[in-house]
């Protein structure tokens, strides 16, 4: 009796079992529906992570949501090559000690409150820099 009821919960529990695209609630699909013809393809792992996305979608206000479509965007239209890059950089980012997160953080916000203008004069200076000279400003506040 004690294994039935085990394997029952196990069978309700989507955590642990895929779930097929019919049994998904309407709303759900309709926010999924780019992924229809792939979704019962995807392991137990990948169908959640989409599942708890969908859920934070829904979450969010309708301006979070226009920001946040706008962002897709500008992704979707990168090459391969750049997302990777950018998946690389944030699982480097992943591994950093909180200290140094919290100071990329700083410097970022820092660097977003500066008029355009300064803006662009200091990634010019940066692109005009060797890859040394990078790599040297790089290691200083990487042990700042």
């Amino acid at each position: 009796m004690r294994h039935a009821l085990f394997f029952l919960l196990l069978l309700n529990s989507s955590q642990v079992f895929s779930q097929t695209w019919e049994s998904l609630p309407e709303q759900t699909r309709t926010a999924l529906a780019p992924l229809e013809s792939r979704w019962n393809s995807f392991d137990s792992d990948k169908q959640n992570q989409l599942l708890h996305g969908v859920k934070k979608w829904h979450a969010l206000s309708p301006e979070a949501k226009d920001k946040a479509s706008q962002r897709f965007q500008k992704w979707q239209q990168l090459s391969p090559e750049k997302r990777q890059a950018l998946r690389d950089k944030m699982r480097t980012f992943e591994k950093l000690a909180p200290k140094q997160k919290q100071k990329l953080r700083d410097n970022m916000s820092q660097f977003k409150r500066l008029p355009l203008a300064k803006k662009q004069e200091l990634r010019q200076k940066f692109r005009n820099l060797t890859p040394a000279q990078k790599g040297a400003i790089r290691q200083k506040f990487k042990n700042r």
